[in-house]
C-alpha cells in the first residue's frame, strides 16, 4: 500500500507491517506502534541517503516490520562496497539513536517507559537486521562479500533459503509461546514475521535471476563504454550444463570460460555473453561444449 510520495520517492507499507501495527493497536500499544513505525521509517531513510550519496536514483521505499527495502533505477546488488554501505546505513542509524538515548538515560535527562521502549526497539532493529540472511541488511552485506567468490545467484539462493529457515524458527517459536498461554503481541508478531520471511525468501530467489540478467547487461554496457573490465577465468569440462557456469558469474567481473579437452588441455574460450546467449537460445541444461 502506497503511503506517500516525496520528491519522486514512493513510500509503501508492506501488509505484514500493517498487521503488526493493528496487533499493537488492539493490545492497547498504539504509542509503541507509532514509535516502531517512526524508527523503521528513519532506518529506511538512512538507506535512501546512502544510496543517493553513491548517485543511485531511489524510486521507492517499502517498510517492513523490521526495516525495509530501497528500490533503485540502477543496480547495486552484489557490488561489494556500495551494497555493504547502503545495507549498514540502516542499522547504523538505529545504533546512533540507541547510544544517544542511553547517554541521556545514564545522566538522568530522559527516564520512563517510553525511554526504555526507545532504547529497546532501536537495539532490536539494529541487532535483528544484522543477522546474515536475506532479506535482512546483514544478508545483503554477506551477499556482497560472497558474490565474487560464489556467484551472485548462488549466494542469493543460499542466503534467501537461510532466511526462510529463520522464518520457520520464528513461526514455531511464536506458536510455542502461544501454546504456553503467553498471548501478547510477541507470539503473533513472531508468527507474522515467520510468514513474511518465507514469502520474502521466495521473492529474493525468483528475483535473483532477473537481477542477474540486468547485471549482465550493465556489465556489457560498461565494458563497451570503458573499453576494459576486470575478468574472471573459469575452466570447465565440455559436458557442464550452462546453468552451472552462469551461476558462477559475478557482478563486478566479466567471465571468460575455457573448455578443457579430454587430455585436460585448454580448448576453445567462450565469453560470458556467448554462454548467456547460448543458455537463452538452447536452454539451461545445454552442455557448454556444444556451443
Amino acid at each position: 500500500m502506497e503511503l506517500v510520495k516525496i520528491s519522486g520517492v514512493s513510500i509503501r507499507i508492506h501488509p505484514t507491517f500493517l498487521l503488526v501495527l493493528v496487533l499493537y493497536g488492539v493490545l492497547g500499544l498504539m504509542a509503541q506502534a507509532l514509535l516502531v513505525f517512526a524508527l523503521v521509517l528513519g532506518h529506511e531513510l538512512a538507506h535512501l541517503m546512502a544510496a543517493r550519496a553513491y548517485g543511485f536514483k531511489v524510486i521507492g521505499l517499502e517498510l517492513f516490520p523490521f526495516g525495509g527495502a530501497a528500490y533503485c533505477d540502477d543496480l547495486f546488488e552484489g557490488r561489494k562496497l556500495e551494497e555493504s554501505v547502503m545495507a549498514l546505513a540502516g542499522p547504523a542509524f538505529n545504533l546512533v539513536l540507541l547510544f544517544s538515548a542511553q547517554a541521556l538515560r545514564w545522566n538522568g535527562v530522559w527516564e520512563g517507559d517510553f525511554a526504555d521502549d526507545f532504547v529497546r526497539y532501536n537495539l532490536w532493529l539494529a541487532a535483528f537486521n544484522l543477522i546474515p540472511v536475506l532479506p535482512l541488511d546483514g544478508g545483503r552485506v554477506m551477499r556482497s562479500l560472497c558474490a565474487e567468490g560464489f556467484g551472485f545467484v548462488k549466494s542469493t539462493k543460499f542466503l534467501a533459503r537461510s532466511g526462510q529457515g529463520l522464518g520457520i524458527l520464528l513461526a514455531l517459536w511464536g506458536m510455542l509461546l502461544w501454546g504456553w498461554g503467553k498471548f501478547s503481541e510477541g507470539p503473533l508478531a513472531f508468527i507474522i514475521l515467520g510468514g513474511f520471511f518465507w514469502l520474502a525468501g521466495s521473492k529474493e530467489i525468483s528475483a535473483a535471476h532477473i537481477t542477474f540478467l540486468r547485471q549482465l547487461t550493465r556489465k556489457k554496457e560498461e565494458l563497451l563504454r570503458k573499453g576494459l573490465m576486470r575478468s574472471k577465468w573459469l575452466t570447465v569440462q565440455r559436458d557442464t550444463p550452462l546453468v552451472r557456469i552462469v551461476e558462477e558469474f559475478t557482478p563486478d567481473r566479466y567471465a571468460l570460460v575455457s573448455l578443457a579437452t579430454e587430455e585436460m588441455k585448454m580448448g576453445k574460450t567462450l565469453t560470458e555473453t556467448d554462454v548467456v546467449e547460448g543458455m537463452l537460445r538452447e536452454g539451461i541444461r545445454f552442455p557448454v561444449g556444444k556451443l
